[in-house]
């Protein structure tokens, strides 16, 4: 949320969701992690330690939308 809410033009960030997309078919992980499970206070812990999230296609998995006031 911070990286987008520093983008010139950006005047807020009204929600944010993440969604863990699994399926080998589709080129993703055949494991699916539980997201809000592991969230605390808007921290997602990994199940392990050290880990790392990835965002696997970038440039199609990140989606937004603008709105006006």
């Amino acid at each position: 949320m911070n990286l987008i809410s520093n983008v010139q033009g950006v005047i807020s960030v009204q929600k944010f969701d993440i969604i863990n997309l699994a399926g080998e078919d589709k080129g993703y992980s055949q494991y699916k992690y539980d997201i809000e499970g592991a969230t605390r206070s808007g921290v997602i812990y990994p199940s392990l330690d050290p880990s790392i999230f990835e965002i696997k296609y970038p440039d199609l998995d990140i989606k937004g939308r603008v709105t006006t006031y």
